[in-house]
């Protein structure tokens, strides 16, 4: 039995899992229990935290971009080291990882409405129990949830937003354009008299932009363009039931929706707000321009370091392209030697420090 588990957080998560974002630091451990022929056989034990992103075609095998974006390992037990390993009883390792204060790309795993395009980006632990010719004899994968921080702001005053026709008589406000996952979008509909008694119902729909950079190479030379592709997140139809001239609506946001990310050079995800008013004689509509939303992972008034850096600013180890020696390299995740803590303070020993007496003194004069 190789297994990989993490200590519980009591900050950032989404449905019970937890998040890790820039600087974020996380605790855990390996468990390893094997028989007496898997412990003749074994050599070390080792866990590696690695990050790709990649995009697919529909068409292509292999990927049409990979790129790992770190690679980070530590060795846990090595048989010439001397520790020996007790067949089928549970040991195990603990270990500590330390994020870098770099803005990659979310977990995502997201597949275009067409199924055309694919978009990975994955962070994984694995352990490996390797034996001496360097063969994995055992190994196990845990999937890491990594969040960048996406900063939101609250506006001071509504956003009115009149349909594209101003004759329609009808409008909308916001308080904000900014967004959690999990959090309600609320609009109020605003109607002149003469709307009041002809509108049926009205629709919100929350939709997600996603951009292909890198594409097939046919398909750039074709079209010399992006991919991009819009897909539903969330709609509500509501009825208009009393013939008033302000309506208040809202339109939950899912709680795994993907934050919005513009900063790839592979892969990006914006959204937009779209309200539709439909009328009740030949089911005319009454459209509103689309209004581009953001979907962050901070808090109004809540702000990232100024330390954080884009990862695509740097130079990665494992890319094959040809990358400007003037850029720095991409840091990686370390991996922290994990500290045993006492219960207690250690006994004062006045050998090793002045007396209280006489530090008292010191500080009233």
């Amino acid at each position: 039995m190789l297994e990989i588990s993490l200590l519980p957080e009591f900050g950032w998560s989404i449905k019970n899992e937890p998040v890790y974002g820039p600087g974020s630091a996380f605790q855990g451990f390996v468990k390893l229990n094997i028989s007496e022929e898997k412990i003749q056989a074994s050599d070390r034990l080792r866990i590696v935290y690695h990050a790709t992103e990649a995009t697919y075609g529909v068409a292509d095998i292999s990927p049409i971009y990979s790129n790992q974006l770190f690679g980070s390992q530590k060795v846990l037990w090595k048989k010439s080291n001397g520790s020996l390993i007790k067949p089928h009883t549970e040991i195990v390792f603990p270990f500590i990882i330390q994020m870098p204060m770099i803005q990659f790309p979310p977990s995502t795993n997201i597949t275009s409405d067409s199924k055309a395009m694919a978009y990975h980006t994955n962070f994984t632990l694995s352990a490996f129990l390797d034996s001496e010719s360097g063969d994995s004899i055992i190994k196990t994968h845990k999937k890491i949830l990594y969040m960048p921080f996406i900063e939101t702001t609250i506006c001071k005053q509504p956003i009115l937003i009149s349909s594209k026709k101003s004759a329609n008589g009808a409008s909308v406000s916001l308080s904000a354009m900014d967004y959690l996952p999990g959090n309600p979008i609320s609009v109020q509909l605003t109607l002149d008299s003469s709307l009041q008694s002809s509108v049926d119902s009205i629709s919100i729909s929350l939709y997600q932009l996603q951009t292909w950079r890198k594409i097939p190479e046919k398909t750039r030379l074709l079209f010399n363009t992006e991919k991009k592709y819009k897909h539903l997140i969330s709609d509500q139809t509501t009825k208009i039931e009393a013939e008033t001239s302000t309506h208040q609506l809202k339109l939950d946001i899912p709680v795994e929706t993907i934050p919005s990310f513009s900063y790839s050079p592979v892969f990006t995800i914006g959204y937009q707000l779209q309200i539709k008013l439909k009328k009740k004689i030949w089911s005319q509509s009454i459209e509103f321009p689309n209004i581009p939303i953001t979907i962050g992972t901070l808090g109004y008034g809540i702000r990232s370091s100024e330390e954080i850096k884009v990862y695509s600013t740097f130079k990665s180890v494992f890319s094959e392209e040809r990358q400007d020696d003037d850029v720095a390299t991409l840091p990686a995740p370390r991996f922290l030697d994990v500290v045993e803590y006492e219960d207690s303070l250690p006994i004062y020993e006045n050998i090793r420090l002045p007396t209280y007496e006489h530090a008292t003194v010191d500080m009233c004069n």
